[in-house]
């Protein structure tokens, strides 16, 4: 029986990181929801507002996710104090374990800490990936009622509050 992994860092992406991200596989299921750290580096590396980072298990790489700030975040809210989740995943081999609930479960504060300006976490979440809407949900992410048409189908949009103390949901 797998063992829960309990140590999970966050840390922003680094060169070092490139060989084990390469090796990441994603099951056919999961494929049209989710872009391998490959695909995701390539846009980094055209949009300085994309900020790539790293899930690290007992130090090895084992998930990535980009944080996009900035004007191309427009499709998904306009809301300019919102950074974008991006390209959240873990590697397949490392599914299945609670490594992305542990990782979802610090990511507001190390988004914070990148971006103190900013007060909320959106991401865009296709309605077929039931899995993975269900994990944001439990990480305290709502639904914003606003839908959008993505490469895969319709995502909805969800939002995570940053104030903390999340006194002012409606």
């Amino acid at each position: 029986m797998e063992k829960e992994i309990e140590t999970i860092t966050l840390m922003p992406y680094l060169p070092e990181h490139l060989h084990q991200l390469s090796q990441f596989y994603l099951p056919d299921t999961q494929t049209p929801f989710s872009a391998l750290p490959d695909e995701s580096l390539k846009y980094c590396r055209e949009d300085c507002d994309r900020h790539p980072n790293v899930i690290l298990a007992k130090g090895i790489p084992v998930g990535f996710f980009v944080l996009h700030i900035g004007e191309n975040i427009t499709p998904f809210t306009s809301d300019k104090k919102a950074i974008l989740l991006r390209g959240f995943l873990i590697d397949q081999k490392h599914q299945g374990k609670g490594i992305a609930k542990k990782a979802l479960q610090i990511l507001p504060e190390f988004a914070k800490g990148i971006f103190p300006n900013k007060d909320s976490i959106i991401l865009a979440v296709n309605v077929m990936n039931v899995i993975a809407k269900t994990l944001y949900v439990k990480s305290g992410f709502q639904d914003t009622g606003i839908q959008k048409e993505g490469r895969s189908g319709l995502m909805e949009i969800m939002e995570y509050k940053l104030d903390m103390g999340n006194k002012d949901m409606e």
